[in-house]
């Protein structure tokens, strides 16, 4: 099946049209589709385009083509089941696309097994004068390298990093955010002046946030390749580590320039476990302890 789109004409991005968004998604589907495989998918739509008000869609409603596969998972905090939708294949880009689909965030576990994530994220979120970005994801990456936990980067297509480590479907979301918090609460402490791991603004005093929040129940995280509602039409972009350099640009990965790259998420680290990473830190004086994101959060 081939989803016919409709107005391809129309303006999402200045100068960049539905039909140049669905042709993006189609050249880069093999390398996107791997990435979304069985994860629920919230999309960001923008109906008029970025410059006016968008909407993010998770449930798929029932006037939805047949062909569209769905994944429903009750929400406690809305008491009511949601229908997610699945990206099988290129004809569920295009529909996409079709929907005036401008970002892709899927959640950090799959269908299967929603109450097993298998990635481990950090939202590297800079702030006005903080430290760059790069040099922050080095510095995590350091600590992960010390625990021998292998790790992935990828722009997140605005001005910030995401570094993941993918994991086993063993553990809870429980465990996953409170070990996510010490292993940023380590690499906090040895950059105090330049990295934080509050998540109120107000609290942040300059510094950049590595935001260990991600790792709870339902939260998504852009797709690797997915565009973003950025002026450039930028896109979410799976980097090498040895391109994490001072230097580095993420807007400078658009619509445009993307499909020109190698695929650097082609081979990504196998599934890893964290008990004895775990009680390292524990023994350090980092123990792994949920927190509710809206708390104050010990340094």
């Amino acid at each position: 099946m081939t989803v016919k789109l409709t107005h391809p004409g129309k303006a999402l991005w200045p100068g960049v049209t539905k039909g140049e968004l669905a042709a993006y998604l189609e050249t880069v589907a093999e390398r996107m589709l791997p990435h979304l495989a069985g994860r629920p998918i919230s999309l960001l739509r923008h109906p008029n385009g970025i410059g006016k008000a968008g909407f993010l869609q998770k449930n798929l409603p029932r006037t939805a083509p047949d062909f569209l596969s769905r994944c429903t998972v009750w929400t406690p905090s809305s008491q009511r089941e949601v229908s997610y939708l699945l990206a099988d294949g290129v004809d569920d880009l295009r529909w996409m696309a079709n929907q005036n689909t401008v970002e892709l965030h899927h959640w950090l576990a799959r269908c299967d097994r929603p109450d097993r994530a298998d990635w481990l994220v950090w939202d590297l979120d800079p702030d006005e004068g903080s430290v760059p970005v790069t040099t922050a994801a080095r510095w995590l990456k350091a600590v992960l390298d010390e625990l021998e936990l292998a790790s992935a980067v990828k722009t997140s297509g605005k001005r910030g990093l995401h570094v993941c480590v993918p994991v086993e479907r063993r553990y809870d979301y429980e465990e996953l955010r409170g070990f996510g918090l010490a292993v940023a609460r380590v690499c906090q402490a040895r950059h105090p002046d330049e990295l934080t791991v509050q998540m109120r603004k107000a609290e942040r005093l300059g510094r950049l946030l590595l935001d260990w929040s991600r790792n709870g129940a339902a939260q998504t995280i852009v797709a690797a390749w997915s565009p973003r509602a950025h002026p450039a039409a930028t896109v979410s972009m799976p980097l090498h580590w040895d391109e994490v350099r001072p230097d580095l640009d993420p807007t400078r990965f658009t619509i445009a320039t993307a499909p020109e790259r190698d695929n650097r998420w082609s081979q990504l680290p196998a599934p890893q476990r964290i008990e004895r990473q775990r009680d390292l830190l524990a023994g350090q004086g980092f123990p792994s302890v949920d927190q509710s994101p809206r708390a104050r959060t010990r340094e």
